[in-house]
């Protein structure tokens, strides 16, 4: 659920990392992932990308926690599964949820089809707006912004439905983990100085960009700030 930018072009090694080893630049990474030798280099570059969060549900990655998604699915459009501003990097391996015995990310995905919300700008959170479709709450779930069209209200309930990211162990990792220590010590303050406090929270959250669940604390934050 992070805002990933990819208006730029490529990089420079993108056509290399997709050539396989007879030097053919595919185009198709069903039939030829295995042949593509400097596919991690490409992996890699994502992971920078997104500050080793997972494109999805934010948590840390590593280079062999990862694989790379393709957001619009790859059985269809072949032609786009290696294209750069198609391709992001997500957990490789999820625990099943103790509830529903679901999966998250990708591997609960597989081929369906979401809204791009991640490369969207009305998806990053800053002091001048809050996260255009989605609502963090203090449970840790993820839940469709309240207010706004009922397109962008649907887009988002498909988004957070399709990922699976009210995965029990998601939502108690974001809240007993990260929100809930940020919420016992703001009890603690008077008004005046919870909002100073909560101010000073939103301001080191957003400079640091390896933050697991960042965008869930910056939504949820800055709907306290009014934002």
């Amino acid at each position: 659920m992070q805002y990933i930018q990819k208006s730029g072009p490529q990089p420079g090694d993108w056509d290399l990392w997709f050539t396989t080893g007879t030097g053919n630049r595919s185009y198709n990474y069903n039939s030829d992932a295995s042949a593509m030798r400097n596919l991690p280099l490409a992996k890699k570059h994502l992971l920078e990308e997104q500050n080793w969060l997972c494109a999805y549900c934010q948590q840390k990655l590593t280079l062999e926690q990862a694989s790379i998604e393709h957001v619009i699915p790859k059985e269809f459009n072949k032609e786009q599964s290696t294209n750069y501003h198609n391709l992001v990097a997500v957990c490789k391996e999820t625990p099943t949820d103790p509830i529903d015995d679901r999966f998250h990310c990708d591997k609960y995905k597989q081929s369906e089809m979401i809204a791009s919300l991640i490369f969207s700008s009305a998806s990053d959170v800053t002091q001048q707006s809050n996260h255009r479709f989605l609502e963090a709450n203090s449970d840790g779930s993820i839940s469709a912004k309240g207010k706004g069209s009922i397109e962008d209200k649907k887009l988002a309930e498909v988004f957070i439905e399709v990922l699976n990211l009210n995965h029990s162990l998601l939502k108690a990792k974001r809240a007993i983990d990260h929100l809930n220590p940020l919420i016992s010590i703001a009890i603690g303050f008077k008004k005046g100085d919870r909002r100073k406090f909560w101010e000073l929270q939103f301001s080191n959250i957003s400079r640091d960009k390896e933050r697991p669940f960042r965008m869930f604390l910056l939504i949820y934050i800055g709907r306290i700030l009014g934002f």
